[in-house]
C-alpha cells in the first residue's frame, strides 16, 4: 500500500500564500528520516529509488531529494556504485553521541531548574512515569516514546529554542539502536525513579543538584546500549 504524503494544510510563505511545491520534498524526506530513526529502515539497508517511489507514490524528484538531505545529516551514505544506502551504526558512532548528549542534556537540566514555572513541574512530573512489559514489542515503542517526551519537556523548560533543536536531533539518534530490539536492559522502575530525582531538583532550582542527576541518568542509559550493541556484533 502506498503511503499518503499529500498534505491537507502547507507551509506558507511570509504573505500567507500557501508553499506548495515545498509541501511533498519535504513530507518525503520527514518519512524517510522517521523510518531510519525508527529502524523501519535498518543500518546499511540499500536505499533504492524505484522502489521508494513505488512505496510513497511519488517521482523520484522528491526522493533524490530526500536522499541527498539525509546524506548531508549523515543518516544516509551515497556511493558511486552502491547508490544510497542507510548509514550504519557503530558502537563508536553511539559513544560519539552520547559525548555530545552528556555535554548538552545535563545544562539544558540546570536551566530548566532555573527556569521552569510551577506549571512546568507539575507537567514533568506527569511525564516523568515511564512502563514497560518485556517481550511487548507495542510496550517497547511507547516506553520509548515516552521517555523521548520527558527529556524534550526539560529541554522545553529550558526556555532556549537553539538548545531544544539539539535535544531533539540528538535524542532521535541516541535512541535509534533501542528501535533495532536490543535488549539494552530497560527497567522502567528504575527509570522513573530516576526521572523523579531530576524533576524534584528543577522544582527546588537546584541547578547543580539537577545537572548532576540528569549526567547520571544518561551515562547509565549509554553504559547499557553501548554493551548490548557491542554483544550485537555493532
Amino acid at each position: 500500500m502506498k503511503s499518503a504524503l499529500v498534505s491537507k494544510s502547507a507551509p506558507e510563505h511570509p504573505n500567507g500564500a500557501p508553499n506548495a511545491s515545498r509541501v511533498l520534498p519535504d513530507r518525503v524526506y520527514a518519512e524517510l528520516k522517521h523510518r531510519i530513526l525508527t529502524c523501519a529502515l535498518k543500518p546499511d539497508d540499500r536505499l533504492i529509488e524505484v522502489e521508494l517511489c513505488a512505496d510513497l507514490g511519488v517521482s523520484r524528484t522528491p526522493i533524490r531529494e530526500a536522499l541527498n538531505r539525509l546524506a548531508n545529516e549523515n543518516l544516509v551514505l551515497a556511493s558511486p556504485f552502491r547508490g544510497y544506502t542507510v548509514a550504519p551504526l557503530t558502537a563508536r558512532s553511539f559513544h560519539d553521541l552520547c559525548e555530545v548528549r552528556s555535554m548538552i542534556e545535563p545544562a539544558v537540566a540546570a536551566l530548566a531548574a532555573e527556569r521552569a514555572t510551577p506549571e512546568d513541574v507539575a507537567r514533568l512530573f506527569e511525564l516523568s512515569k515511564l512502563t514497560y512489559t518485556p517481550g511487548d514489542h507495542k510496550s517497547y515503542r511507547s516506553y520509548l516514546l515516552a521517555n523521548s517526551r520527558f527529556h524534550l519537556e526539560i529541554a522545553r523548560c529550558a526556555r532556549n529554542s537553539q538548545l531544544e533543536s539539539l535535544v531533539v536531533t540528538v535524542l532521535d539518534r541516541h535512541q535509534r539502536p533501542c528501535f533495532l530490539g536490543l535488549d539494552v536492559g530497560i527497567d522502567a522502575e528504575e527509570s522513573t525513579q530516576e526521572h523523579v530525582k531530576v524533576v524534584e531538583a528543577i522544582s527546588k532550582r537546584d541547578t547543580a543538584q539537577a545537572q548532576k542527576l540528569m549526567a547520571r541518568h544518561i551515562g547509565g542509559g549509554e553504559r547499557r546500549i553501548l554493551a548490548a550493541l557491542k554483544e550485537a556484533g555493532y
